[in-house]
């Protein structure tokens, strides 16, 4: 049996080369989740200020009543929850500035500003 020599290994032409780490990039994404109660109707307009909501915030926003849900990848979709006062609905609010979404739809939701803004 032929012993090799470590130091001929180290002589041969291979090349070493290092590792390279990919750095992720690193998010700060939260998901928020709330139960609310309408203190308005929520129409076409305002369904409209939450799909407007979550595009300047970057967030992605559901709201379900009851069998019914809605994203704010669809107006139609919020339109079709026909929210009236006094539904309950469930927020699902995820994003970078939820906190921000949040505030601006529980505004729209409690009937605090006419979806124009």
């Amino acid at each position: 049996m032929k012993r090799t020599n470590t130091n001929s290994l180290k002589n041969r032409n291979h090349k070493i080369i290092p590792m390279v780490t990919i750095p992720k990039k690193s998010t700060d994404i939260k998901e928020v989740s709330f139960i609310m109660v309408a203190k308005g109707v929520i129409g076409f307009r305002e369904s409209a200020h939450i799909v407007k909501v979550a595009k300047d915030t970057n967030c992605s926003i559901s709201i379900a009543s009851g069998k019914n849900f809605g994203t704010d990848k669809s107006i139609l979709s919020m339109v079709n929850l026909t929210i009236t006062a006094g539904k309950s609905l469930v927020l699902n609010i995820k994003g970078e500035r939820t906190e921000e979404a949040f505030r601006e739809i529980s505004k729209i939701i409690a009937g605090e500003t006419d979806g124009n803004s």
